[in-house]
């Protein structure tokens, strides 16, 4: 090849570059031919929703075996099918999981190497799932439940203490690790731009990358499509200095450990009247607050939880940055794709809840917005990964800027054709690793609910989905609690009962 004909259309050099650039990618993403974690997480929300509870654990159990990266995710995906399926190895599965989680609390996932020297610099799927505060939270209280209904109260008690200061450290948990990946971010930003420019002699364009950032995230444009596809505003959501125990707090477990205690002879009053400050109007929990506030002690007394529903999924929107707005990297970019998670909703198992006590009907009072919670956890997920995005992508397009540069400034074709190289394996490699980090633990429920009521004589409880009675409960004298799980309209009702004699 000579130097004329390898410079003779630049603008056709650079087509072809781009159509090279989609083809590996097509060819690459063909050629892996396995399954994703999208694919495992869709066929386990398919069997959820029907109600298959004991084809839910196979696939994930042997993946949560691999102890990979994602090995957390799918060990509570194993606990939440084997809580569902009533079999007692849930407890082991979330134990497993809480080994993870207490090793990702010595030091934070995105401060640990990753998948690669310069994971950060791919995507946010090259570290290990950390999950979210829910998770840690819901898993202490399936536990617990789990251990209540079994009888080992005292290790139920211990679960519901756990729930209750993750709760607590909530505001830290999610501050420490926005702290940890912003400083892997730039480490692992400036040490790609040295890797891949320093041998040519090519300096990345210019510019405050800090600046160019933040101006694609006050950019109107750019950022209304952003709140449009992912219900984010750059410029507001997410904020952890803006947040109240409200938005955050799992009203549902509070509750639950607030019940429990004060059956169990131990306390309650606190967990009551921290729902009662943000739930003024929940008619439940105020009339526990009072009665425990005063010393009441229960008698025959009946709480019915219901998780209905299945709450919010992660899935992949791509989108090209608008060049317009990091000036300096126009023509020589192949390349500028990314990739961001936006939440699917899914529908509720129900529109209205109540019990059957005696032949009277009485309504169950919405206690948590489990889709609310995650939302806020999203928001304050996407605060820092849509700028770490857009970082990777200014980044990597800068570098093919300076290759090209380089390229068009070189004396002799070889180094020409070695450049011009470089610069396209950039953007190959840009393209493959684009991708939204869409683990999440898709089993939780989508709201809670709660009643209060006198155990009935003949001690039959019947609670009704939509005015259809969908499960019936016997319970022996005593103070219970009932915690009924309904995913979709179309999968039976999972029930589990905790007497007090």
């Amino acid at each position: 090849m000579t130097p004329w004909r390898f410079a003779k259309s630049k603008k056709k050099v650079m087509n072809m570059n781009r159509c090279l650039v989609g083809t590996v990618v097509v060819a690459a993403a063909f050629a892996a031919g396995c399954r994703t974690t999208k694919d495992v997480l869709d066929d386990y929300e398919k069997n959820l929703a029907a109600g298959n509870y004991g084809s839910l654990g196979g696939e994930v159990r042997e993946l949560a075996a691999k102890g990979d990266d994602t090995a957390l995710l799918w060990q509570l995906m194993t606990g939440s099918g084997d809580f569902l399926a009533g079999q007692t190895s849930s407890t082991v599965a979330f134990d497993q999981a809480e080994d993870l989680f207490s090793d990702n609390d010595r030091e934070s996932v995105f401060a640990k190497t990753g998948s690669g020297a310069l994971a950060m610099m791919t995507n946010d799927r090259a570290f290990p799932y950390a999950g979210a505060g829910q998770d840690r939270v819901f898993t202490c209280f399936y536990k617990a439940v789990d251990y209540a209904a079994r009888g080992e109260r005292d290790a139920a008690r211990t679960e519901l203490n756990r729930a209750a200061q993750h709760q607590e450290n909530w505001i830290y948990e999610r501050r420490r690790d926005i702290d940890a990946a912003a400083k892997r971010m730039k480490e692992d930003a400036d040490a790609y731009v040295k890797k891949e420019t320093s041998g040519y002699g090519a300096t990345a364009p210019a510019g405050d990358r800090d600046a160019q950032v933040g101006g694609v995230l006050s950019d109107a444009g750019f950022a209304g499509s952003v709140n449009e596809k992912c219900g984010f505003d750059p410029a507001a959501s997410g904020n952890l200095d803006a947040l109240a125990p409200k938005d955050y707090m799992n009203l549902y477990v509070h509750h639950a450990c607030g019940v429990f205690r004060w059956l169990n002879g131990d306390g309650g009053r606190d967990f009551f009247k921290d729902v009662v400050n943000i739930q003024p109007g929940n008619s439940v929990a105020v009339r526990d607050f009072k009665e425990a506030d005063a010393g009441a002690k229960p008698r025959n007394q009946v709480w019915v939880y219901v998780e209905d529903g299945l709450c919010p999924v992660r899935e992949e929107w791509r989108l090209d940055l608008p060049l317009l707005l990091v000036p300096g990297l126009g023509n020589y970019v192949m390349y500028a794709g990314m990739a961001l998670p936006y939440l699917r909703e899914r529908p509720g198992a129900s529109s209205a809840w109540s019990v059957s006590v005696s032949g009277a009907k009485v309504p169950l009072v919405e206690l948590a917005d489990v889709d609310k919670l995650m939302r806020t956890e999203y928001d304050v997920y996407m605060r820092g990964a849509l700028t770490r995005e857009i970082t990777r992508t200014i980044v990597k397009c800068g570098v093919q800027v300076a290759l090209g540069v380089c390229a068009e400034k070189a004396n002799d074709w070889k180094t020409q054709v070695a450049l011009k190289a470089s610069q396209t394996g950039v953007a190959v490699w840009a393209a493959s690793v684009t991708a939204a980090d869409l683990r999440c633990w898709s089993a939780l429920p989508k709201k809670a609910y709660v009643v209060r009521l006198d155990r009935p004589a003949d001690g039959v409880v019947t609670i009704s989905a939509g005015g259809r009675p969908d499960v019936s409960v016997t319970l022996p004298d005593g103070n219970a609690m009932v915690f009924v799980r309904k995913p979709s309209a179309a999968a039976p009702a999972v029930v589990k009962t905790i007497v007090f004699k």
